[in-house]
């Protein structure tokens, strides 16, 4: 009867801001490992991914169990189940303790590694594989996006293959080999793999007038465009604090603004938006990470990618997305959800000086109504959508505060 159920789970569709990079303090290697292969050998199979706030999920199949969804992330060493309760239910074996850190001065966290684990996809197979299973809790993606999302897919399978998402089409497409078509605008840049890890060389203008020119992470699992040492703080005018993304060593905070252009081969995006962590968030057991920084999904999105360990490449070719502006969160405000039913939308955090901040919102009021829309009635991505829908637009809401009803009303605002 069980396995009955847990085969039949459906799942909703993922929408927020998620900033999470893991890397592994201490691994045993499974050497009988088999990695993942397209099953029956065909050149290629397509699978259909939902795109939510910049992140593409693909749904997964554990030991036969799912689908389930899971996070493509290019910036985790090691694919990761979130949810210990379901490694439980699905008989997980679980072999030895290992110590993955995340940014932060606390990041460190013991999480088990469980071996000869199959993981598949539809089209493909993966079998006898290593999959880390991090403590309850620690990733609450339930709460965070409105619906579960069970784990993260990271170098295991990237390294398996040539891998193409088109952010537009919502397609991924896995290739056997290196012998995939390059479009007539598409651009080939160099990859440089470090701990399994994907690298690219950027330029960056500051509004200054300063240059940079550094290696940054390719990391499809962190939403926003990009992220900067915050030594590198001066190539923006102007700043403002804001919550940066959720990690497993909890909220990050940080700054975020402007640059003048950022550069990529000979492809060139304007003004993009840059988030420069807090200094406490690059700090492990006292010592000083070596951390340039990150491209994400609010760059990545802007091309139909081809990204290939083996050849060392990326194949960028720019998209409807690519000359759009890029827009800071324009209610100030971050979601999350509570409740049996996670249709309990609580406000978790207001950015200082935001427009919502103006309207006198706090961290911690319940929406109970959005736009004369009930909060039974919406969905994360509905509430996402509402309050990033374009500068000027009106919102009201009615908000729930120490047991008073208060109603609320500001418009959407660029303030950087």
């Amino acid at each position: 009867m069980f396995k009955k159920r847990i085969k039949k789970i459906n799942m909703r569709y993922l929408a927020f801001v998620l900033f999470l990079s893991l890397t592994l303090n201490s691994f045993s290697d499974n050497k009988k490992a088999n990695g993942f292969q397209i099953a029956r050998d065909r050149h290629s199979v397509s699978i259909p991914v939902e795109i939510r706030n910049n992140l593409a999920l693909v749904p997964v199949y554990i030991n036969t169990y799912g689908p389930f969804y899971f996070i493509l992330d290019t910036g985790v060493n090691t694919s990761i189940l979130t949810e210990p309760v379901l490694a439980n239910l699905i008989g997980l074996e679980f072999d030895q303790p290992i110590h993955i850190y995340g940014l932060g001065g606390e990041g460190i966290v013991e999480a088990i590694l469980s071996k000869g684990v199959d993981i598949s996809l539809p089209g493909i197979e993966g079998t006898n594989m290593n999959l880390i299973v991090i403590p309850e809790g620690l990733l609450n993606f339930s709460e965070i996006f409105g619906f579960q999302v069970f784990g993260i897919l990271g170098y295991d399978f990237f390294k398996s293959f040539p891998v193409e998402i088109n952010y537009g089409t919502e397609r991924m497409r896995v290739y056997n080999h290196s012998n995939y078509r390059i479009g007539r605008r598409a651009r080939v840049i160099p990859l440089q793999i470090i701990n399994g890890k994907p690298y690219v060389e950027v330029s960056m203008i500051g509004q200054n007038g300063d240059t940079l020119t550094t290696n940054l992470l390719l990391d499809l699992g962190a939403s926003h465009s990009i992220y900067l040492n915050r030594k590198y703080m001066s190539m923006s005018d102007r700043a403002m604090p804001s919550l940066i993304g959720t990690g497993i060593s909890g909220n990050l905070m940080g700054k975020v603004g402007r640059i003048k252009k950022m550069i990529i081969g000979d492809l060139a995006l304007k003004e993009p938006l840059v988030f420069y962590p807090d200094g406490e968030f690059l700090v492990f057991y006292d010592q000083e990470i070596s951390w340039e920084g990150l491209i994400g999904g609010s760059i990545i999105k802007r091309f139909n990618i081809i990204v290939d360990y083996n050849s060392e490449q990326v194949v960028l070719k720019p998209n409807r997305h690519y000359y759009r502006r890029f827009n800071s969160g324009l209610s100030g405000i971050e979601v999350i959800a509570r409740g049996d039913n996670l249709n309990q939308y609580i406000i978790h955090y207001v950015r200082p000086g935001s427009a919502s901040y103006e309207a006198g919102i706090l961290a911690g009021d319940q929406i109970v109504r959005l736009n004369n829309m009930r909060h039974h009635e919406l969905n994360m991505e509905e509430i996402l959508e509402t309050i990033s829908s374009g500068e000027g637009y009106p919102i009201s809401m009615t908000i729930k505060r120490e047991n008073k009803f208060l109603r609320k009303f500001f418009r959407l605002r660029e303030d950087i």
